[in-house]
């Protein structure tokens, strides 16, 4: 005959997927309670869900009965279904902003099927969400340094991302900045007749020797941080906008 302890153990099993161990440490925490057992089991499963994924109580339940109580599953079935994917991107790397918005970038480039032919134009970009166009042209320009340099940077776009980092992120001294150190290098260009590759490394010398320009690298360096700390509250703030 089974005792009413065992009895307990079975029908807390058959009530909640637990093993037969984690049964009876439910069941010992409440002197043999089995409405409690069951109750505790549900709210730690909850709260556990709820701390993994920010979401509210009511919710974390109705994804961990859909997945009965599997918490990698509920876990997996919440971030599908309640988060979009730059949500989702932005909760995986709050602590690395820089990698976050090269992933959202990668689905900004997906959702809207934009071609790229090394670097994406501007050009290509006007039909597109104003903010999602803002995005782009910052995320560009500031690949584009990173994979070339600051030199070249200063060609490349340079009124479209100015234009943004002032309308989209407030960032008026950065761009003053940059404007001033695009004109130092064309004015170097223009008196060295530089054309493409030609007395490419003449004029870097030369503005090696600039002050005003390498003061002006100097601080973009300290500053660039500062620009993907705006360009990812942008996007936070703007989330709706993002695919």
């Amino acid at each position: 005959m089974s005792k009413p302890k065992d009895i307990k153990l079975e029908i807390l099993m058959q009530r909640i997927p637990v093993s037969h161990k984690q049964g009876e440490r439910l069941l010992e925490k409440v002197k043999g309670d089995l409405e409690e057992a069951e109750k505790n089991y549900v709210e730690e499963s909850v709260a556990q869900v709820c701390t993994k994924t920010g979401v509210k109580s009511e919710i974390a339940l109705k994804h961990l009965i859909d997945c009965n109580f599997d918490i990698r599953l509920t876990i997996e079935s919440i971030n599908e279904n309640v988060y979009t994917s730059t949500e989702r991107i932005t909760r995986k790397y709050s602590a690395k902003k820089e990698k976050a918005l090269d992933e959202i970038f990668l689905e900004v480039i997906n959702k809207y099927n934009i071609k790229k032919k090394f670097w994406v134009s501007p050009e290509d970009l006007k039909q597109l969400p104003t903010e999602i166009y803002g995005f782009i042209v910052i995320m560009e320009w500031l690949n584009f340094e990173s994979w070339e340099n600051y030199q070249s940077a200063l060609l490349f776009n340079i009124q479209k991302f100015t234009e943004q980092i002032d309308l989209k992120l407030s960032l008026f001294e950065i761009s003053n900045s940059l404007r001033k150190a695009e004109d130092v290098v064309v004015q170097v260009y223009d008196k060295l007749e530089v054309d493409d590759s030609n007395k490419y490394v003449e004029a870097t010398n030369e503005l090696m020797k600039n002050k005003e320009f390498v003061e002006a690298e100097s601080k973009f360096r300290e500053q660039r941080k500062l620009i993907i700390d705006k360009l990812y509250e942008f996007v936070q703030d703007n989330i709706s906008k993002f695919p």
